[in-house]
């Protein structure tokens, strides 16, 4: 793959059975991490769509610096999105592998997920 092109995965829609996998993914990287990467004060009275994108690129941080601690539940989960073998994920060249964790981050329905779990706060 050339350094100009970014592959584009095709990743399943997320399902009720990835909450867990979601939820072991976030322990893993530690939830204080994401609890202290917010100020629920600055979101209060804000319109959840308006948050989003600061709060996924928030995310994106955390998850990316802590990919060690998740590494075998993030490598599961990628694995179980695109339908790829798990050692096929262990043996994706670096830049394809960041890439698709990005591609994931960004899929409309795990957005929708954590726009939902915003909500909550703002409650």
């Amino acid at each position: 793959m050339s350094e100009n092109t970014e592959k584009v995965y095709d990743l399943r829609p997320l399902v009720a059975t990835d909450m867990g996998t979601i939820c072991n993914i976030i322990s893993a990287i530690g939830i204080k991490e994401f609890r202290n990467s917010f100020n629920l004060q600055d979101f209060k009275g804000m319109d959840v769509e308006a948050v989003g994108i600061g709060v996924f690129f928030d995310l994106a941080g955390i998850v990316i610096s802590n990919i060690p601690k998740a590494e075998p539940e993030i490598q599961a989960f990628i694995a179980s999105l695109t339908g790829m073998q798990l050692s096929e994920v262990k043996q994706m060249p670096f830049a394809d592998y960041g890439e698709l964790i990005i591609q994931v981050i960004m899929k409309d329905d795990f957005q929708d997920f954590f726009k939902r779990v915003m909500k909550l706060f703002n409650r």
